[in-house]
């Protein structure tokens, strides 16, 4: 009895065993070939985020930007290692661009080969996959097909990047730091005024720079990098300027109020042309392409005085009286306007946008506020002396407008003197002559040789549209535009990994 129970035992105890190695293969297998793909997945996972980090920093809507994130990115993934040895390869099938972070958003990399195809694509997105991994104990564990896990696989794979603001990398100085000021007339509501800039006036923008001198120097704002990040100054240059110029895109000033960086000088030729793109002039070396930066939907300038004796659709047509010059007159000290301008002394007016009342209470007056014709008071609001119910003393032929505080601004039309339609092979886009432009303190700037990667704090982001082509090649540097409010809305723009 003793000797058959003790080989009953033994017979037990051998299948325990058996089925004891098995779980303990599978435990194994969890522990050490399972706990290699994590580590593994962990060292890709590490080397996609660095990739598409990197990568995403050259990212800047032209072919050259897309080939240089390319380069940038797959150097950066075979600087690192694997299994704490193996260095990773990659190649560009393993990366996309996109215009957003999400998968539907994506294209093969190599299929960017231009600057429009490039265009809006500020995303990149890096994938590495581990390949086949031999398994120690997985091959050992019993499965349905019975020949074990000989191998695993895992990956990583990152998507960063940053959207894309309409803000064009132009800076104007403020005329005042208070947001929502307020221009006192007596007797009337107040005037709302923005950082010192009033709705519906226009200024020449490279003037307002206490660095410009007589001739006037725009401010640049460079699009890709913003404080705390280390500025260089070659991301300012006309080349790296010109496409989001062209587009008037950037991918800063994130946070308002913050700071950018600023530069003045450069080639001043493109820099034109990419702005006159918008009113449909893409001659003369414009490399402006009308399909990433298309021109406004309405091309007629507002001149002031017109180009020629009796030419039609400028500002004589649509206001009283006949103006003599562009823009509002500046202190030439402080190149502030004048505290009270006459009637010769503003520019074109109302082309675009107008006078809004202030609410609330100072220093913190609405902005943003729609326009009133209740409230325009126009005698009062801008000096014109006219008697009451007699403004605009006489009207011109065509009649435009016979009511001006309540006609559709001039670039609201769609007919007549004051429309003129681009190229019908190259459609229009609205609101593409208004230029969303930081606006920057610059009370601490003191005459000197200009800017070189100064930074400079941002107070906010107004609209001006352009009501002429830009000048910037002559003796007086020109940017003529007509405020219109702040913009309010920001979406975020640091580079960032986003999955």
């Amino acid at each position: 009895m003793n000797r058959r129970h003790l080989h009953k035992s033994r017979g037990a105890i051998a299948i325990t065993f058996a089925l004891s190695l098995f779980a303990l293969l599978g435990f194994l297998s969890m522990t050490v070939d399972l706990g290699r793909t994590y580590t593994m997945r962990t060292e890709l996972q590490n080397t996609a985020d660095a990739a598409a980090l990197a990568g995403a920093l050259e990212l800047n809507q032209t072919l050259a930007g897309v080939l240089a994130a390319s380069a940038r990115a797959l150097a950066v993934a075979e600087a690192n290692a694997v299994n704490y040895s193996a260095g990773i390869t990659i190649t560009q099938a393993n990366l996309a661009v996109g215009t957003c972070p999400e998968d539907g958003c994506m294209v093969p990399i190599s299929s960017i080969t231009s600057d429009t195809l490039a265009a809006g694509r500020t995303f990149l997105r890096v994938q590495i996959p581990s390949g086949n991994m031999p398994t120690f104990f997985g091959r050992f564990v019993p499965t349905a097909g019975g020949a074990g896990f000989a191998n695993t696989n895992t990956f990583g794979s990152a998507v960063a990047g940053r959207f894309l603001a309409q803000i064009t990398p132009l800076g104007v100085c403020a005329v005042d730091t208070i947001r929502g000021g307020r221009r006192t007339i007596p007797g009337l509501p107040d005037e709302l005024v923005e950082f010192g800039f009033r709705r519906g006036v226009s200024y020449n923008l490279p003037q307002l720079n206490p660095l410009s001198g007589a001739s006037g120097d725009p401010i640049w704002i460079n699009p890709v990098t913003a404080p705390p990040a280390a500025c260089n100054p070659s991301s300012s240059s006309a080349t790296s300027l010109h496409p989001f110029v062209c587009s008037g895109t950037s991918t800063v000033a994130a946070a308002v109020p913050g700071f950018v960086y600023a530069n003045t000088g450069g080639s001043y030729g493109p820099m034109e042309k990419a702005l006159n793109s918008r009113f449909d002039d893409f001659l003369g070396g414009n490399a402006c392409d009308p399909g990433s930066a298309p021109p406004d939907i309405n091309v007629k300038e507002f001149r002031a005085p017109p180009p020629t004796p009796g030419s039609i659709g400028h500002p004589r047509e649509w206001m009283e009286p006949d103006p003599v010059q562009q823009t509002i007159s500046l202190n030439p000290t402080t190149f502030k306007p004048l505290t009270s301008p006459t009637q010769s002394q503003y520019g074109a007016l109302w082309s675009f946008s107008r006078a809004v009342q202030a609410t609330g209470t100072s220093p913190n007056a609405t902005a943003g506020a729609p326009f009133d014709a209740s409230v325009a008071h126009w005698n009062a609001l801008y000096a014109m002396n006219a008697p009451a119910g007699t403004y605009p003393t006489s009207v011109p032929t065509p009649p435009f407008p016979s009511n001006p505080e309540t006609h559709p601004a001039p670039y609201r039309s769609t007919a007549g003197n004051f429309f003129q339609p681009p190229n019908p092979s190259r459609p229009g886009v609205m609101n593409r002559r208004v230029l969303n432009v930081a606006i920057i303190d610059c009370s601490s700037l003191v005459p000197g040789p200009g800017l070189s990667c100064a930074a400079l704090p941002v107070l906010g982001v107004g609209r001006f549209f352009m009501q002429r082509k830009a000048d910037l090649t002559g003796g007086t540097k020109r940017i003529d535009a007509e405020f219109a409010g702040l913009l309010t809305e920001l979406p975020p723009q640091e580079i960032r990994l986003y999955r």
